[in-house]
């Protein structure tokens, strides 16, 4: 709350006797940088709303409300989207709607989600729903709909289809402010993943391998939409798209980058380990000696970058794992969606041309999560069950065997899903299969490093996974993708 704000230009989005839409793009002077935001705002001279802010000003009282949740503002988003609407600025610029026109106004949806930057909101229209993405912190490099519209345009059958964005200026000098979507009804295959081990793991469950060979074969489908995806992605032509050489500048900067993130991690480490709570102090003293007794295979791993020294680097999904994408409820298709990049990287530099083989080291590292979270559940929601699978052989009876069942299912999961996606595509083919896997590690090392950092710096309950990963993959200890042994 003491973050200073400047107000750099509005503009009135609609009105009537007792409410006004306004759109203020502000800027947000932090220590560090400076942040663009988006606020459309409902100012109000009625309570709207009971969890409304209140404002006075002199003698008169406003009543404040993120736009996005009011239904006229649906109304106005649908409206634009129909008319290609432009609306000139206080500043003199011009916020203009961009895509396809869209059918009547029915309704606003039933909820309205979150995340750390963005608000979705979904709206009822006469020939179907859509989900319309409000960027709330502004990535003037943000590639998001320049993707969406690429993979429309060329038929990708993986993404839900593209409406219309709604943008701050003109071609390429134009932030984009929110991207509307088709809605998709499904679940991501975190929580599908999640949810079938919880009932295959449930007392008295059926005995059966259905959900596992379920999942292998969604697995391996993944793998050859993920190889598809970076096909439709990849240009050789100048353009937006075109893609780079992978130079030993490149691998350098990465290393960089994940050492400068295992160093952050191990400062922080030093500091919970003179917490107050022993336990917690004990785990991570424990943690902090395994990564330094491990660092010279870290950074072993971490060289194996330089195995992909020539190939080619080009526009990606940049934060590809099983959460960001959905399994669509009617037939079972894979669609991927939010296309920023990574949350914890500086904006300006989530959407820069990366090797696609790191999209498939950061979804490996996702099928990690979906085993610790499914042995978390298992043995009764405690964060530090983590350090079980550290030493699987420790454990006795029933919890050996389940972990020995995950940690085996873990490893045919990841060496299906990358055994499909190199047999479907063309974007290494100079590259031999051991330099291949080199560089691949390289890569889910570089991501289990950035998990750790984040970790601790938002999730603490979820430190010891992303510990696991670092040990496992610098190791190799019989466990993970076959390819890898």
């Amino acid at each position: 709350m003491r973050t200073k704000v400047t107000v750099k230009d509005r503009v009135v989005l609609g009105e009537t006797s007792t409410e006004a839409f306004v759109l203020f793009l502000a800027i947000a002077h932090e220590p560090a940088e400076q942040i663009v935001l988006h606020l459309p705002l409902s100012l109000s001279t009625v309570r709207t709303a009971p969890d409304v802010f209140d404002l006075p000003v002199g003698e008169q009282r406003f009543y404040v409300n993120e736009a996005e949740r009011q239904e006229a503002f649906a109304r106005f988003l649908v409206a634009g989207f129909q008319r290609e609407q432009r609306i000139p600025t206080e500043a003199g610029d011009v916020v203009q709607f961009r895509g396809t026109r869209t059918a009547a106004f029915r309704g606003i949806g039933p909820e309205v989600a979150e995340d750390t930057s963005n608000l979705l909101v979904r709206i009822e229209t006469a020939d179907g729903t859509i989900v319309f993405k409000s960027y709330k912190l502004l990535d003037v490099r943000n590639r998001e709909p320049e993707i969406l519209r690429r993979l429309d345009t060329k038929g990708f059958r993986h993404v839900p289809r593209y409406v219309g964005e709604l943008a701050l200026g003109r071609d390429s000098d134009r932030v984009v402010l929110g991207v509307a979507t088709e809605h998709v009804e499904g679940v991501d295959l975190f929580s599908w993943f999640v949810q079938g081990w919880r009932d295959e793991l449930a007392p008295h469950a059926p005995s059966t391998i259905s959900f596992e060979e379920a999942g292998l074969d969604l697995v391996r489908g993944l793998g050859a939409a993920t190889a598809a995806l970076h096909e439709a992605l990849f240009e050789r032509r100048p353009g937006p798209f075109h893609a780079e050489a992978f130079g030993p500048e490149d691998g350098t900067a990465a290393r960089r980058a994940a050492l400068t993130n295992l160093g952050d991690a191990l400062r922080r480490l030093a500091v919970l380990a003179k917490a107050q709570d022993s336990e917690a102090a004990g785990v991570a003293a424990k943690a902090r000696a395994l990564l330094f007794d491990n660092r010279p295979r870290i950074e072993e791993t971490l060289a194996g970058l330089n195995a992909g020294i020539g190939t080619m680097k080009a526009v990606t999904h940049g934060d590809l794992h099983l959460a960001q994408v959905l399994r669509r409820a009617s037939d079972g298709e894979i669609l991927f969606i939010d296309f920023e990049g990574e949350p914890a990287r500086p904006r300006g530099q989530r959407s820069l041309p990366l090797p696609p083989i790191r999209d498939i080291a950061t979804m490996v590292r996702s099928f990690s999560y979906v085993t610790h979270y499914a042995w978390r559940e298992f043995v009764g929601g405690d964060a530090m069950a983590a350090l079980a699978l550290l030493e699987p052989p420790r454990l006795s009876g029933s919890e050996r065997a389940v972990a020995n069942r995950l940690l085996a299912w873990e490893g045919r999961a990841a060496d299906w899903f990358i055994r499909a996606y190199l047999e479907h595509t063309s974007l290494y083919p100079g590259l031999a299969e051991d330099e291949t896997l080199q560089f691949l590690r390289g890569w889910m090392m570089e991501k289990a490093i950035y998990e750790l950092r984040y970790e601790l710096t938002h999730r603490l309950a979820n430190v010891l996974i992303p510990l696991e990963g670092i040990l496992a993959i610098a190791t190799v200890r019989g466990r993970g993708p076959e390819l890898l042994k």
